[in-house]
């Protein structure tokens, strides 16, 4: 597996500079087999919670969709203006999430994913962070060829104070 990074800087509003990351992994064709049999595909490298995404979506294909039935009702009459802005609203607001939003999946880096970073440290930082996830997806490949079997793994007894805090604790314990 390799990780393929292309930068490129273009110019911002107000004289500020834009820095586009773009990130794919090259798989060898046993990696390419190994994800399409256990579908990682579809996992999920890095999962990302914005909470308005979804919201600012709708609007956007809302505000598209409002444009495009005015535009053709006028020309084509209300029910081909309201066909359209229905298709341009999904289309839009799909977009919209798309482009925006930050989980990424196995595969958006196996097709290449384009990043737009606000400085050149956040673009060192999505570098980062991306190297070290797709070290992590390499692991778990390499876990999935043995994953048949049986694996014994010795639970060695805790100091007593140490147990009697684990027991306290509870399943917390393992959040630490």
């Amino acid at each position: 597996m390799d990780l393929l990074f292309k930068r490129a800087q273009t110019p911002g509003r107000f004289r500020s500079v834009k820095f586009k990351l773009w990130g794919k992994i090259e798989l060898t064709e046993d990696e390419r087999r190994m994800v399409d049999r256990y579908d990682l595909d579809h996992s999920i490298l890095i999962y990302s919670y914005q909470e308005n995404l979804i919201r600012n979506s709708i609007i956007v294909g809302l505000l598209a969709s409002v444009v495009v039935f005015f535009s053709f009702a006028s020309v084509f009459g209300r029910t081909a203006g309201g066909f359209f802005s229905v298709i341009v609203f999904g289309g839009a607001a799909w977009f919209h999430f798309d482009w925006w939003r930050e989980t990424i999946f196995v595969k958006d880096l196996m097709y290449g994913r384009h990043f737009t970073c606000r400085n050149i440290i956040d673009l060192g930082r999505r570098e980062a962070w991306l190297k070290q996830i797709c070290s992590y997806l390499r692991q778990v490949m390499e876990s999935a060829k043995n994953w048949d079997g049986e694996e014994r793994t010795p639970i060695e007894p805790l100091a007593p104070e140490d147990a009697k805090n684990i027991m306290i604790r509870g399943i917390r314990w393992f959040d630490m």
